[in-house]
């Protein structure tokens, strides 16, 4: 689900950016991480949560682990993956394009 996992620039942390456009139902993933991961704020627009370490999950499927250790960061972005992958928080966009952007001949 996750195919980057790069430093972030202003802090001790790491962003995990989707393979595939997605967006996310925060209120729905909040129900699904209840119950493994430690609630810390919903604030509409981003849903923080913390299992091995804190996560900022946002509505882009774009995810920032707050670590300073990598392989930490790929086991915990990994995990929120299998526990959202294939649920109904997941809404996945269309990659079709319409007819005013075909491409020209």
């Amino acid at each position: 689900m996750y195919s980057l996992l790069k430093p972030c620039k202003t802090s001790a942390a790491f962003e995990a950016i989707p393979r595939e456009r997605f967006s996310l139902d925060l209120d729905r993933c909040e129900e699904i991480l209840r119950p493994v991961c430690t609630i810390v704020a919903h604030a509409g627009v981003l849903l923080i949560v913390n299992d091995r370490c804190e996560v900022s999950i946002h509505r882009d499927g774009r995810l920032i682990l707050k670590t300073d250790v990598q392989d930490l960061a790929m086991e915990q972005a990994g995990r929120i993956a299998g526990w959202l992958d294939g649920t109904d928080a997941m809404r996945k966009h269309c990659n079709s394009r319409g007819p005013e952007q075909r491409p020209r001949n």
